[in-house]
């Protein structure tokens, strides 16, 4: 029998293909893999360690959103890099990955907010993941949303300064000009925001955003 000490543990290769899904599961739960990000899709595993400016992005895009929904007092959950994963029938046949931040809201935010434990069995998956888009290509991370079925993915590209927002319709993701989560966001309007908060730092940037989050025009008026 194995033991605790036995488990496999993950090895700097940034593919693994034919992997079980019993395989990844104790690969993403194994303590010393804490601070690898993984990508699990029908038996192909990514591993991946963020750098400074992945995690610098994904911060000032989850400020973003924390200040708009205390602003427009919208009921907010974060689930910052928590796993998602869901199995199918077949032994490779799964999707799992951690988003660069997540995001419930509304009732689902009400539903959540008291869970320890997500289980996409059960629980929705979040309305909104945030990808960076450093070194990857995160397109090739839309197909695994879409299976974990997450309603709306936005990627950012800090080379470019690119933001996309997308929803999801079947099996992959359309782009979309305003966020279905917050309709008052646009990928134009968080560009400014994180074009402000480069300029004055974040400590002075949250009463800022949260002044600019209610003059922000309601689509739905």
């Amino acid at each position: 029998m194995a033991t605790e000490t036995s488990r496999p543990k993950a090895v700097p290769t940034n593919v693994l293909r034919g992997v079980a899904w019993e395989t990844y599961n104790r690969l993403r739960d194994h303590p010393s893999n804490g601070h690898l990000r993984m990508s699990y899709l029908d038996g192909t595993l990514i591993l991946m360690s963020p750098e400074f400016i992945h995690d610098y992005y994904g911060r000032r895009l989850a400020m973003v959103i924390d200040q708009v929904t205390e602003a427009l007092q919208i009921l907010v959950q974060g689930t910052a890099t928590t796993t998602l994963r869901r199995k199918v029938d077949g032994r490779r046949k799964g999707s799992g990955k951690e988003p660069d931040y997540g995001f419930y809201f509304g009732q689902n935010a009400i539903r959540m907010h008291s869970k320890d434990h997500l289980n996409l069995d059960v629980d929705p998956p979040p309305d909104l993941a945030i990808e960076v888009d450093y070194k990857a290509d995160s397109a090739k991370a839309l197909k695994l949303y879409a299976r974990l079925g997450v309603p709306e993915v936005w990627r950012y590209k800090p080379r470019s300064q690119g933001l996309w927002f997308g929803r999801l319709a079947g099996e992959t993701y359309g782009s979309i000009d305003r966020s279905l989560a917050l309709p008052r966001l646009t990928p134009a309007l968080v560009l400014v925001a994180l074009a402000r908060i480069e300029e004055i730092g974040t400590s002075a940037a949250k009463p800022w955003l949260r002044n600019w989050a209610r003059g922000l025009p309601d689509p739905a008026v």
